[in-house]
């Protein structure tokens, strides 16, 4: 909580507020949403850290009770799902297997985490879930396929992770298996990311990719990428939140909800960088270079018109695809994360 004190500037970004006349409209003086916090925010920071919380006395899990709060930096940060301390985490495992799990577009390290949980408590797999830069606790770091590669290469290096301690001393003798998990976006800029590290990944996870939004991509993909770019620009987090829980609602996804998206915090500052990176990645010129087995897992009411392009042009014979009755946000659906986590497991046993 922050003690604004009587200051008639933003707490978070000490811009005058009231009235001027360019926003006389507005008045431009919003208190922090936390009964407790004396904050007052700009109309920019009012609508930059916004979390769906449970009313006092609901389930904290129960997402059709909560409602949309706004809050100073120091507030979401205390009150997200989020450990703002640190910019990956690792569930340790000893089954030899290592699941790195990239998050998609807006969201945050904590999409998968309910996922690598379970996967650690049914088959002993290591996961490390991060966050992409532009996203969580990296929101400031500028998003592009070098920086995202920067991060993850320093994160292989704080974990003594490389392509020498992943091999035995015997040729063909591998200490532990790495595979790569990308989700939408973590998906498209997977594709970079892993024939990056090649030397590291032992296989691929990629989920809700089967779209060409690339070069190539097809004249709806390329609105849609636009719209996307149109929507982190001129609306704040809060408005964007509160249009991806209404959309969400719609759908069947209710898998920890709460903890993984809608308490964590979504990001779209980075928006029109975003777009720029799935704009530049074209998978039809990376997958030939993998010569590894790539699992796609996609949802049949998605977008998907390159799906079966993309598993004919890889190289190894143990890639597959895999499509579930679901939309772009089947991983979060109850009655699909069994199988889900089972296909992770089935597929690090063929490795």
């Amino acid at each position: 909580m922050t003690d604004s004190s009587k200051a008639k500037t933003c707490t978070d970004c000490a811009s005058p507020l009231g009235w001027s006349m360019s926003t006389c409209w507005d008045k431009c003086d919003y208190p922090c949403e936390d009964d407790k916090c004396t904050a007052q925010l700009c109309t920019t920071c009012h609508g930059k850290n916004p979390l769906f919380v449970v009313p006092d006395g609901k389930p904290s899990d129960d997402f059709s009770s909560s409602t949309l709060k706004r809050f100073c930096k120091t507030c979401f940060q205390t009150k997200s799902a989020i450990d703002f301390s640190k910019t990956y985490e690792t569930i340790e495992g000893d089954s030899g297997v290592i699941f790195v799990f990239a998050h998609g577009g807006a969201g945050s390290r904590a999409l998968f985490l309910a996922h690598a949980a379970e996967l650690n408590k049914r088959f002993g797999h290591t996961a490390i879930l991060w966050d992409l830069p532009g996203h969580a606790s990296l929101v400031d770091t500028e998003l592009s396929l070098d920086s995202c590669a920067e991060t993850l290469g320093n994160i292989f290096e704080e974990k003594s992770i490389t392509s020498t301690t992943l091999r035995g001393s015997l040729p063909g003798i591998r200490k532990e298996k790495v595979i790569y998990v990308g989700g939408s976006l973590g998906a498209y800029i997977g594709f970079h990311l892993v024939e990056k590290f090649k030397d590291i990944f032992d296989g691929v996870i990629l989920i809700d990719c089967g779209q060409n939004v690339g070069p190539g991509a097809s004249f709806k993909a390329r609105m849609g990428l636009i719209l996307l770019a149109y929507l982190g620009r001129n609306f704040s987090n809060a408005t964007l939140l509160k249009m991806m829980a209404d959309v969400t609602k719609k759908s069947d996804a209710d898998y920890k909800m709460l903890e993984t998206i809608f308490g964590a915090g979504m990001f779209f500052d980075k928006a029109e960088l975003q777009v720029e990176c799935l704009r530049t990645v074209a998978p039809a010129e990376y997958i030939p270079k993998l010569n590894l087995p790539i699992l796609f897992m996609n949802g049949s009411k998605d977008y998907r018109d390159s799906e079966n392009k993309w598993l004919e042009l890889c190289v190894d014979d143990k890639s597959e695809l895999k499509v579930y009755d679901g939309d772009h946000f089947f991983t979060h659906y109850s009655n699909l994360v069994d199988d889900i986590l089972s296909q992770f497991d089935s597929f690090a046993k063929k490795l």
